[in-house]
């Protein structure tokens, strides 16, 4: 069977937290392929763990794509600082002329794919575009070893996260898919009994207050903070408060604009502008305004950037859902961009990036590996949408039995999506148009 079928039927779906079937990324050609094992987010070592743990399966995986899609070559990124898994992995590719390791320093967002992709092949990602529009195709290292193991007709059942923050016990956790987020914390042991969880990274993830939520094949990290943290009242604030707060306080610095990743990069982002131009409404589509499209959200403008403490990308964010609410379309300039001179001298280190954000005394990583652990739930409620593209159909019964692995929910007919495998042996109890639950 050709490996675009198997990893339709195993369910591999991009690891790194945008959840994109990768049966359709490899479907094409391309000149590089690239291993992101960067961590971009500070307090998540997942990529280092199975960098580490599972390095052959990358590679594996690595070359099996290289393969498919008649790639020259393929490079695995990691951060230069982790010097002893360097060395296992150089070892490991030694002899295969076609596949490189590229270290990277560690700021913040070296992980993004812009970046990332301009970091090892001095190429300019376009104003709106993608890693395919310049020959590249990037892929999470997790997705990488699922390729690996999709190729041994292992389905995806299984997410590889972060535990951290406010437990006795912070940990790489090897969750089953459908594992909820209170047994996944449970496992760790909280230290406080009023917290709030982060899901994801500090910087790009968002407060969830439910904690029965499950885990996903895009579940980057659990992050358990204090209910009062500053980065947990940041992230609940009210929009309405956030748009009033910035017409009010915007001193017009440019701070955000100077630090902007993207601005960086050559694109036509400028936050302070947009900032300027909220009074005159977020709907109308004002060229500066519209390059609010150009924004990866990454957050660096409201954690570093503004001494005023507030938050373009959220404004850049809110205007990019009006805009698509009422159907306009960006169009960007087609012309060829280039980092601009001051790219190299505004790079911010990761470790400064924790400090603003209060998190620094959370790092367990630095000061020794992380532990890992398995969880093994009696249930699982896995969801129908865990990727880009439409909702999963059940194709299982009520009181069906399913071991680990079977097929779950199928791909719609002609639509994009991925299929769904059961994540443990048991009997399925419940199905509606959102989920599916398992249970021992």
């Amino acid at each position: 069977m050709a490996l675009e079928n198997v990893l339709r039927d195993m369910g591999v779906v991009g690891a790194g937290g945008a959840g994109f079937p990768t049966h359709i990324k490899v479907a094409n050609k391309y000149d590089v392929v690239i291993g992101n094992g960067a961590e971009c987010e500070p307090l998540l070592y997942n990529d280092k763990y199975i960098i580490e743990r599972q390095g052959e399966e990358v590679i594996k995986g690595l070359e099996l794509i290289i393969q498919l899609t008649g790639a020259k070559k393929g490079v695995i990124a990691l951060k230069k600082k982790y010097l002893s898994i360097a060395g296992k992995l150089n070892k490991a590719i030694n002899g295969k002329k076609n596949i490189s390791l590229f270290l990277l320093k560690d700021y913040y967002p070296v992980g993004d794919e812009f970046i990332l992709v301009q970091e090892i092949t001095g190429k300019v990602i376009p104003e709106g575009g993608i890693p395919p529009d310049i020959g590249c195709l990037v892929n999470n290292v997790e997705t990488l070893r699922n390729v690996s193991m999709a190729e041994k007709g292992n389905a995806v059942t299984r997410r590889t996260l972060t535990c951290i923050g406010e437990v006795k016990k912070p940990s790489i956790i090897i969750a089953r898919i459908g594992t909820s987020f209170r047994e996944v914390i449970n496992l760790c042991e909280p230290t406080l009994e009023d917290f709030v969880v982060i899901v994801g990274g500090p910087m790009m993830g968002k407060v969830v207050f439910d904690l029965d939520s499950p885990v996903t094949k895009i579940t980057t990290g659990i992050l358990v903070l204090p209910r009062d943290h500053p980065l947990v009242l940041r992230k609940t604030l009210r929009i309405e408060y956030i748009i009033k707060q910035s017409k009010a306080a915007c001193c017009q610095c440019s701070y955000c604009t100077d630090l902007c990743p993207r601005y960086l990069l050559g694109h036509e982002l400028y936050p302070h502008k947009i900032m300027r131009q909220i009074n005159f409404g977020l709907d109308i589509p004002y060229e500066m305004i519209q390059n609010a499209f150009l924004c990866s959200e990454c957050g660096l403008c409201e954690v570093f950037a503004c001494p005023m403490e507030l938050s373009p990308r959220i404004i850049n964010q809110k205007i990019k859902e009006n805009l698509l609410v009422s159907g306009y379309q960006a169009k960007f300039s087609e012309k060829k961009e280039s980092p601009r001179e001051q790219q190299d001298y505004r790079k911010i280190p990761s470790s400064r990036i924790k400090n603003r954000l209060r998190l620094e005394k959370y790092d367990e990583d630095d000061r020794h590996p992380l532990p890992v652990m398995e969880n093994d739930p009696d249930q699982v409620e896995i969801l129908l949408k865990q990727h880009t593209g439409v909702p999963s159909k059940p194709v299982v019964k009520v009181n069906e039995q399913v071991n680990e692995g079977d097929l779950i929910a199928e791909i719609p007919e002609g639509k994009l999506g991925a299929r769904l495998h059961a994540s443990i042996k048991g009997k399925i109890i419940y199905i509606d148009e959102q989920k599916i639950i398992i249970k021992k």
